[in-house]
């Protein structure tokens, strides 16, 4: 089941509980083993139902009412206590879930269409009842634009025909075998994303995927879609299957298929068709937007969205259609203004261009990031703008100046090893230094409070790539606003550039400095309050942290090359009172 997605694994939990409800009403001979072993654990491979689906089943109902009613209850307690009570955790909180008066879920389980009327289903109440509150909602638009563009990688299409040629390859009507098909389909894709990608993606000209497709095959629309009809009922026959012989009911024919099949109703307005080649190999018809999909907001009794770097509003208000009669509230952080400072270096930039153009840049930024870290004697994230760009300062000579016990985020690692060694990297005295990227898992996803974070260093203002689907997406609310290059460059720079700072202050007991290297951060001095150029970094670390600062080897940091102190640098606050 590794790598099952929910869907699939939502059809094999589907059959179980059928088995189940079927033994227990004595339709069946009854599968479900009598006693469950300590712990819980037994083997379900030979079962057609599951006993920990029985056990909800058998469970009393109110006396789980009663039990939770009330209690606040975290995510990883109930799962305990399920766990030690034999119980399907899922299947237990839907059970619950028409007694509750607030219920928390991922923002899937409200704005996926299917997902969404099940959960209504299961709560007993419709969209006019309800009260939406969407936490961290910087991240919705960008959600639902993704879940709204439909995409075909290239390796989805020759899965398809490894799996088509595992079980005997078959005729389409008139038309050539499957196999065929699916290799013209994938020369399709791999003949333009060589001739019109150069760096991250490109836009695709209208209908030359389709006029490509036809040409190679030799037929008409019809016949195309009478054959990608053919093939998705034979991956549908595959899935069924499977699904009876208890294996994943996947099919990656029926997936292609159904994907070529929606390709040319996809709408040009609310599209951009792009082929891409990073993240993957891939034809993508980009969802522009976002409104579409927040719809079920506006069908709310009310909503309250909040996020601590939701600004600006109108673009978030704008984005998702909310109206010009959406109230839009900026609350002012209740933290003390001087336990931050922020210092920037106007004599450094990552600019696109420089970086580009003079060759010595990386070389420069690398040093200059390892005197700000000899500066800095306190566990130090530093996000880069990009992966590319982090990496490109390592080889450059930043990955010898650090200490073994740095920790590197990596684009690919998988959250659960990201999660754990970020943990272990926390409560390592000897871990003082994090490299990551912002706006990504780290410096949106983590909290570090108290002295797990007292620095943050941004290597660079975290503005988008200039992709092709930015560049759509600028056209397009150019077009509806006015101000696309205010919503797609400004505006999600800024919310990268104070997700990473706010890693740093979670309490008002935290303390912290920011270090920005780029001459470009006076542009966002309106949301950065306190801004000042360096002047002398060691000077301040020294009054910032006081006697709580862990020097290294017991040396005090050297003084910033970047000019001599001032009197302002010097005194600094004093050294913070004891924590609590």
């Amino acid at each position: 089941m590794k790598g099952a997605t929910a869907e699939e694994h939502g059809k094999l939990c589907a059959d179980r509980k059928r088995a189940t409800e079927r033994a227990m009403h004595g339709e069946a001979a009854p599968t479900v083993a009598p006693v469950l072993p300590e712990g819980g654990e037994i083997e379900l491979s030979d079962l057609d139902g599951c006993p920990y689906y029985a056990r909800v089943l058998q469970t009393d109902h109110d006396a789980m009412v009663e039990r939770f009613r009330g209690a606040s209850t975290l995510p990883h307690e109930f799962e305990a206590f399920c766990r030690e009570e034999n119980l399907c955790a899922y299947e237990l909180a839907k059970r619950l879930l028409p007694q509750a008066d607030i219920v928390t879920a991922p923002y899937a389980f409200f704005f996926h269409p299917f997902i969404r009327k099940s959960l209504f289903a299961w709560m007993g109440c419709g969209p006019e009842n309800l009260d939406l509150v969407i936490d961290e909602a910087h991240n919705l638009p960008s959600h639902l634009r993704d879940l709204a563009t439909v995409a075909l990688p290239q390796e989805s299409v020759r899965r398809a025909r490894a799996e088509v040629a595992e079980r005997g390859d078959f005729q389409l009507p008139d038309g050539p075998s499957a196999t065929r098909l699916l290799d013209l389909v994938g020369a399709a894709v791999e003949e333009l994303t060589h001739a019109l990608v150069r760096e991250d993606d490109a836009v695709l000209p209208a209908g030359i995927f389709e006029e490509a497709l036809l040409t190679a095959i030799g037929g008409t629309t019809h016949r195309l879609d009478t054959w990608l009809g053919a093939l998705a009922t034979w991956g549908e026959n595959l899935r069924d299957e499977r699904r009876r012989e208890r294996r994943l009911p996947r099919s990656w024919a029926h997936t292609v298929a159904l994907t070529l099949l929606s390709w040319p109703q996809l709408d040009d307005a609310g599209y951009a068709k792009v082929v891409t080649k990073v993240p993957r190999p891939a034809l993508e018809a980009y969802a522009l937007d976002a409104a579409v999909p927040a719809q079920p907001i506006l069908d709310c009794h009310l909503s309250v969205h909040l996020s601590g770097t939701l600004l600006p509003l109108e673009e978030y208000r704008d984005s998702l259609g909310l109206g010009p009669a959406a109230r839009a509230v900026a609350v002012p952080p209740h933290f003390p203004p001087e336990n931050r400072r922020i210092l920037y270096d106007p004599s450094i930039t990552t600019q696109y261009e420089e970086l580009k153009r003079d060759p010595r840049a990386i070389l420069r930024l690398a040093d200059r990031v390892a005197e700000v870290l000899d500066c800095l004697p306190v566990k130090t994230a530093v996000f880069f703008p990009s992966f590319d760009l982090l990496q490109r300062v390592l080889e450059a000579g930043l990955q010898s100046q650090l200490p073994s016990s740095v920790f590197i985020e990596h684009s690919r690692m998988p959250t659960s090893d990201l999660w754990r060694s970020v943990e272990g990297w926390k409560k390592d005295p000897e871990g003082r230094i994090l490299l990551g990227v912002s706006g990504g898992r780290l410096a949106e996803g983590v909290d570090f409070p108290d002295e797990e974070l007292e620095a943050v260093v941004l290597a660079g203002i975290p503005y988008p790539a200039p992709t092709a689907k930015r560049l759509a997406l600028r056209a397009f609310l150019d077009r509806s606003t006015g101000k696309g290059w205010e919503y797609t460059v400004r505006a999600p720079a800024q919310r990268a550039l104070l997700q990473a700072i706010g890693r740093l202050i979670r309490s008002e007991h935290d303390r912290g400095v920011v270090v920005i290297l780029d001459r470009r951060a006076p542009t966002f001095a309106d949301v950065l309050p306190g801004l000042e150029p360096i002047t002398d970094l060691g000077a301040v670390t020294r009054a910032f942290y006081g006697r709580r600062a862990r020097w290294s080897s017991g040396a005090r940091p050297a003084a910033s090359p970047s000019g001599p102190p001032s009197d302002a640098s010097g005194e600094a606050p004093a050294p913070p009172p004891s924590r609590p």
